[in-house]
């Protein structure tokens, strides 16, 4: 690869676009090998990260070198290796969690089969582990954590954008359908001292949500039930939010799915639904990538323009009620129970 060449060389462009699983590899592995959270205690010599990490010194340099050219971290005028700003993120209570995701078999083996996912419309990860996401996740509880660990990095910043654009103080109890860990209602419980929350969840994050409702001080408020929501919603909440749920399924699962909770919630009850929005141009977007993860992840399972969505929320019988963006991958829905769709904002 010839380095001096311009971005406008189609050759290089190309040849770089194909390093870029070599990219994303290297800095999940750096995210693994723990790389981030050692320098963030401060600059370190090759030879003390080495042994920190227990890495072979030569073979950690050059996976520093590929993480310097990145502007992730640089090696000083002492010679140690500092973490830049990019790379700060790269640490455990930040997107560390996501880069350990993808780079670990249960989320990189099954892209080698995109070109088949594409081929069938059926999914990836199936073909390559044997059984659909959430089904292996039940089955194998150390991976179900690196996931859900990975969900609540990418998520993180969502919480605290659909606390400030949703007013909840009119709120009894929030019911969040598929919520991981709880996050998001440990924000709005610590936001909203009145209200009281319920999730909905697998075993695994059952477990985990219970402990971090404790050590956030809100168990007595908050409570984490085991269920199928394809079965059954509680219908002991006045509000309900499907945070990125409805992209895993297709049309008619995630009609099923809306109704439930539009019946749960009952007549002045909300359903709040958050998702990527696609917008159909050659520009390139996170949510095309994120359409392309569902594919590998769930085949039938999607992203969808707005259009889509406002035909899932009237087949389901919820009236959309308004809409505002949360962040560059999400978007607040706000519906109830109703016979129609409209949008404050005349459209979503």
């Amino acid at each position: 690869m010839n380095e001096d060449a311009g971005s406008s060389d189609p050759t290089r462009r190309v040849l770089d676009l194909l390093a870029g699983k070599w990219l994303s590899a290297a800095i999940s592995a750096a995210a693994t090998l723990g790389i981030p959270d050692s320098l963030a205690e401060g600059p370190k010599s090759l030879d003390r990260l080495a042994r920190e990490l227990g890495c072979e010194a030569g073979s950690l340099a050059r996976l520093l070198r590929v993480l310097a050219g990145e502007e992730l971290l640089r090696e000083n005028s002492n010679r140690e290796f500092e973490l830049l700003e990019a790379g700060q993120l790269l640490r455990s209570e930040a997107l560390g969690r996501l880069a350990r995701y993808v780079g670990s078999p249960l989320a990189w083996d099954p892209w080698s089969l995109l070109a088949e996912a594409v081929r069938t419309g059926e999914s990836a990860f199936e073909k390559r582990h044997g059984a659909p996401l959430f089904e292996y996740l039940d089955r194998h509880p150390a991976e179900a954590a690196l996931y859900d660990d990975a969900i609540a990095a990418f998520a993180g910043r969502e919480a605290a954008a659909i606390a400030a654009a949703y007013d909840f103080s009119q709120a009894r109890r929030i019911l969040d359908v598929g919520g991981g860990r709880g996050d998001l209602l440990i924000e709005l419980l610590s936001r909203f001292p009145a209200l009281s929350g319920v999730l909905l969840e697998r075993p695994t994050a059952v477990l985990a949500a219970r402990a971090a409702f404790e050590r956030a001080g809100l168990a007595s408020r908050c409570e984490a039930r085991v269920g199928d929501f394809f079965e059954a919603i509680p219908g002991d909440a006045d509000v309900c939010v499907l945070k990125h749920i409805i992209h895993s399924w297709d049309d008619e699962a995630a009609i099923g799915l809306l109704r439930r909770c539009g019946l749960a919630v009952g007549d002045g009850g909300r359903v709040l639904v958050v998702e990527g929005v696609l917008i159909r141009d050659s520009r390139r977007r996170l949510t095309n990538m994120l359409d392309l993860e569902m594919l590998v992840l769930c085949g039938p399972g999607h992203e969808r323009s707005k259009p889509e969505l406002r035909r899932l929320f009237a087949r389901a019988g919820l009236q959309l009620v308004e809409s505002r963006p949360l962040t560059e991958t999400a978007r607040l829905f706000v519906t109830e129970p109703g016979p129609r769709s409209r949008d404050r904002e005349g459209r979503v």
